[in-house]
């Protein structure tokens, strides 16, 4: 089988799309509401499995409980390896590593094709790709694989370069751990400036975009970095009260 590498110079084609997988755990988990980002995986293709790095977030006991039965049960899942909560109380923040057979698998597929993995964000079943290929003819090829077990909701292609690649995989690997108030608050921080140098917005310009006092901003900020910092300066050892 002929391998199209992909090549730093010339760029790369992106493409993220919205995918109802029907023959995995995720179609069963449909009716449930959580997401599980995919931190890391690891693809052993001699002894057919792969291990899955993953954060699943979830609202209330029920729906843990139910998720982690699904899961256990597919077919498709040799192992739950490990659970640890991240967090007391909910919604509740699980680091999951997971065991999975590589029948059925997009992930396999796109390594096949000598792409690069992004992003993995399952949300209420659906699952949301990102993916770095060669070239058009990789993501079409991907497209009839993926249309043999389920269902392509929306497919967007687009050119990057390696500074994007980088970005945009930090930021699928980062975000799992911010509350949604920390990463509202540090995404429209950076977007008016508040971190350049020098400070092209005041912490109360901040807060009157959000609608929020400065002292919910300055703690969302506060929080935030220090739980980036942490799992950049400690190794993610770290577990956060949320």
């Amino acid at each position: 089988m002929q391998v199209n590498y992909l090549n730093l110079g010339r760029g790369f084609t992106y493409v993220e799309f919205d995918y109802i997988h029907r023959v995995d755990w995720t179609y069963r988990a449909s009716n449930y509401e959580f997401n599980y980002n995919v931190l890391e995986s690891y693809i052993n293709e001699s002894e057919n499995y792969a291990l899955e790095f993953a954060i699943l977030k979830v609202n209330n006991k029920a729906t843990l409980k139910s998720i982690l039965g699904i899961i256990r049960s597919d077919a498709n899942v040799k192992e739950i390896i490990k659970t640890t909560p991240l967090n007391a109380g909910y919604p509740k923040r699980v680091s999951i590593v997971l065991k999975v057979k590589l029948d059925n698998s997009t992930r396999l597929k796109v390594y096949r094709l000598g792409g690069i993995e992004v992003k993995d964000i399952i949300t209420n079943g659906v699952e949301n790709w990102g993916f770095a290929l060669p070239s058009l003819s990789e993501v079409n090829r991907l497209k009839q694989y993926l249309e043999m077990g389920g269902e392509i909701k929306e497919m967007r292609v687009r050119r990057v370069n390696a500074d994007d690649l980088i970005y945009m995989t930090s930021y699928s690997k980062l975000t799992p751990f911010l509350s949604r108030g920390e990463l509202r608050v540090l995404r429209t921080a950076y977007e008016l400036g508040f971190f350049n140098e020098p400070r092209e917005a005041t912490l109360s310009k901040v807060a009157d975009e959000l609608g929020l006092s400065t002292t919910t901003v300055n703690y969302e900020i506060r929080r935030g970095i220090y739980k980036l910092l942490t799992l950049i300066l400690r190794g993610g050892n770290q577990h956060y009260d949320y």
